[in-house]
C-alpha cells in the first residue's frame, strides 16, 4: 500500500531524544497543526491516538461535569454531554463518542452500585484496546500491544511482590494476559516469554516511583524508535514523534515563546509542498 509523506512537516520538527527532555512543541498545538495537514485518514489515526486523553477527561466528567479537561483530546465536556442527550432520544441518533465509550457512560446511569473510577478506566482501557486493534494502523496496534503487555506485566510483578496478585488487575484479554492469568503472578523470572522481564524487574525493584516511571517510559521509547528504523516522513513516523511528545510532556514543561515559534516554522515550510505531494493529495 503506498503511504504519504510528509517531507517539509518532519523536516521541520525538532529532535527528540530521551536524555535531553526539553519539551519544544505542545501536544494540542502540534495535532493542530497536524489536522491542518494530514490526509484525512492519517489524521485519523492521530486521532485514535489521542483517545488515550479522552478516557481520562470521561472518567472525571461522569465524577463531576464541571471539572477542567485536558485539551489534548478528541471531545468536550459539550461533547460528553451531548451523547449522554442523544441515548436518550427517542429517534436513534448517531454516537458522538467510540461505542466503548457509550458503553461506558450507559453503564454509569444504570450502575446502581455508583461511581468507581478505577472501574471505569479499566472498562475504558479494554474498550481502548480494542478499538485500536481494529480500526489502528500496524504502526499503532504494535506500540499499544506493547502498552499494554508491559503494564500488564508490571502489575503482575508488583502485585506479586506484595502478595495482593489477583487476575482481575490485569487489562484486556490478548494472549499475553491469558498467560499471565494463568502463571497466577508465579515462576514469571523462569519463564522466557518474557521478553523485558528483567527491564521491568529493575523498574519495579526501583525505591523511586518516579524512577521506576521514567525508567519504564525509557523502554517505551527505544521501543518506538525500533519500530522507526525504517520510517522517515510516513505518518508512523508522526505517530511515533507524538508518543514522544506524550513522554516528554510527563516530565519537563513547555515555554510557550519557543513552541510557538517552532509551529510557525512549520507552518512556513508546509506551505512548500512539492508539486507530486499535490498531485497526491488529488487522487485522494
Amino acid at each position: 500500500m503506498l503511504k504519504n509523506n510528509y517531507h517539509y512537516l518532519v523536516a521541520g520538527l525538532p529532535d527528540l531524544t530521551f536524555e535531553d527532555q526539553k519539551q519544544k512543541i505542545g501536544i494540542t498545538e502540534f495535532c493542530h497543526a497536524l489536522k491542518q495537514q494530514l490526509y484525512t485518514a492519517d489524521y485519523a489515526q492521530v486521532k485514535i491516538a489521542l483517545l488515550i486523553y479522552d478516557i481520562k477527561n470521561l472518567v472525571r466528567f461522569l465524577e463531576d461535569p464541571s471539572q477542567d479537561l485536558s485539551e489534548d483530546g478528541n471531545f468536550s465536556s459539550a461533547d460528553f454531554q451531548e451523547q449522554i442527550s442523544n441515548l436518550s432520544a427517542i429517534l436513534p441518533v448517531e454516537n458522538i463518542l467510540p461505542d466503548y465509550m457509550v458503553n461506558l457512560i450507559s453503564y454509569h446511569y444504570k450502575n446502581e452500585s455508583g461511581y468507581n473510577s478505577v472501574e471505569y478506566e479499566k472498562k475504558l482501557a479494554e474498550g481502548y484496546y480494542q478499538y485500536v486493534m481494529d480500526t489502528g494502523i500496524p504502526f499503532l496496534r504494535a506500540i499499544t500491544d506493547f502498552d499494554y503487555n508491559m503494564k500488564n506485566l508490571l502489575s503482575t510483578v508488583m502485585s506479586t511482590e506484595h502478595n495482593c496478585y489477583n487476575k482481575e488487575i490485569l487489562v484486556g484479554n490478548n494472549e499475553f494476559v491469558k498467560f499471565l492469568k494463568k502463571s497466577a503472578g508465579k515462576n514469571l523470572t523462569s519463564n522466557s516469554e518474557f521478553e523485558f522481564l528483567g527491564e521491568i524487574l529493575t523498574c519495579s525493584n526501583s525505591n523511586l516511583y518516579s524512577e521506576a516511571e521514567r525508567k519504564y517510559d525509557q523502554l517505551r521509547w527505544n521501543f518506538i524508535e525500533d519500530k522507526l528504523v525504517f520510517e522517515s516522513f510516513s505518518i508512523e513516523y508522526i505517530l511515533g514523534y507524538l508518543m514522544k511528545l506524550q513522554i516528554i510532556e510527563r516530565w519537563t514543561p513547555l515555554a510557550p515563546d519557543k513552541g510557538e515559534q517552532i509551529l510557525r516554522m512549520m507552518m512556513t515550510g508546509l506551505k512548500e509542498q512539492s508539486k507530486t505531494q499535490l498531485e497526491n493529495l488529488l487522487e485522494h
